[in-house]
């Protein structure tokens, strides 16, 4: 049966569908409001030497009434970060076409390179063409190329073999095996947390002893309390801005190799990525559903609201038609074992019946 929804038609099935994960049906067509882009991206650069001033200048971007169009930081160390306040521009003179800087041609160093140039310089700011900006991370897959090629933002290796780009990730991944698909959850970390910006600091300092990877990509997100139609993710009303519908929220981003395991350290990634949940759980937050996943179905339900979901899955017979969020997003069989977790919580459950 298709269904024509809208939010004003069916409000229910509307905002249940973000984050849904295709667990109430397929999408075949999606009508949408098309707004031409400027060609320019207007960035300002601003170091920062700690992370309470990181918060506090992220914060009072966040809050503006209007706001910039793109606002990220990034963290080189535990008190050291470089905020980019971004907005649609035009080139309307001379001097600012003498500030375009075309990031992506292939002799550019890496875009986070440039980047942290602000922390010795200062603060500047620049004109980038808005596809470029698009494709900032394209070229070093964030900052992944340097752990598979240490020597890629050399220079020279920039001018002869840059233009060959970086490997496909999608193709990457489509060539592993089990044993690198092992290695990949094991010994590496993609891993995110959107966590309340007011404790960003403690988020970065956790981050530091959890994984010790830099840099640390920081996004700051408005998180609008919509009521029953929030969805999958519904913000804490303790959280929520004084006097506004939406709260503040910061997505930490950590990829690459744990520092313990570059120094040959043990390092146990179901250990740390759990405690890390547990943290963000806690902490009113969420986890990224596109990472590696150590949580169990009922440790992810605790997460994010499945109410409205579960309603419009059962309303729809989407339930008996589609497997859970849970079963779309957990590691592949035989990847994570989670005997241990499912028998605490089943033992749990038990004294639970009897009392």
């Amino acid at each position: 049966q298709v269904h024509c929804v809208t939010a004003e038609s069916d409000p229910d099935f509307f905002y249940a569908l973000p984050w849904s994960y295709g667990t109430i049906g397929f999408l075949t067509k999606v009508k949408c409001k098309v707004v031409k882009a400027a060609p320019y991206i207007h960035v300002k650069y601003t170091p920062t030497f700690s992370s309470d001033e990181l918060s506090r200048k992220l914060n009072s971007l966040g809050s503006m009434e209007k706001g910039p169009d793109f606002l990220e930081a990034t963290a080189y160390d535990k008190d050291k970060a470089v905020i980019q306040c971004a907005r649609f521009a035009k080139i309307e003179s001379w001097s600012q076409r003498f500030q375009v800087n075309h990031i992506n041609w292939w002799w550019k160093p890496f875009y986070y390179k440039w980047v942290e140039t602000a922390l010795s310089r200062g603060p500047f700011e620049e004109y980038i063409p808005t596809k470029h900006y698009y494709h900032r991370f394209t070229r070093s897959i964030f900052w992944e190329l340097e752990d598979m090629i240490p020597f890629s933002n050399h220079w020279l290796y920039r001018l002869l073999w840059g233009w060959m780009g970086a490997p496909e990730v999608s193709l990457l991944k489509l060539f592993q095996g089990p044993v690198v698909r092992r290695s990949s959850m094991y010994a590496h970390a993609v891993q995110e947390s959107i966590v309340p910006l007011k404790i960003l600091k403690e988020g970065v300092d956790r981050f530091d002893d959890w994984y010790g990877i830099y840099p640390l990509l920081i996004f700051p997100v408005r998180v609008y309390d919509r009521g029953e139609k929030s969805g999958m993710i519904h913000p804490r009303k303790s959280l929520l801005t004084e006097g506004k519908d939406y709260g503040l929220w910061v997505d930490i981003g950590a990829y690459g190799v744990p520092r313990k395991i570059k120094e040959g350290k043990p390092w146990s990634a179901k250990k740390v990525v759990r405690e890390m949940e547990h943290w963000c759980r806690d902490q009113g937050g969420w986890q990224a559903l596109y990472t590696d996943i150590f949580c169990t179905e009922k440790e992810l339900r605790q997460m994010f609201d499945h109410s409205l979901l579960e309603k419009v899955r059962k309303r729809l017979g989407s339930d008996a038609a589609f497997g859970s969020v849970y079963s779309k997003v957990r590691p592949e069989p035989g990847m994570l074992d989670l005997s241990d977790v499912l028998a605490e919580e089943a033992k749990e459950e038990g004294k639970e019946e009897v009392m």
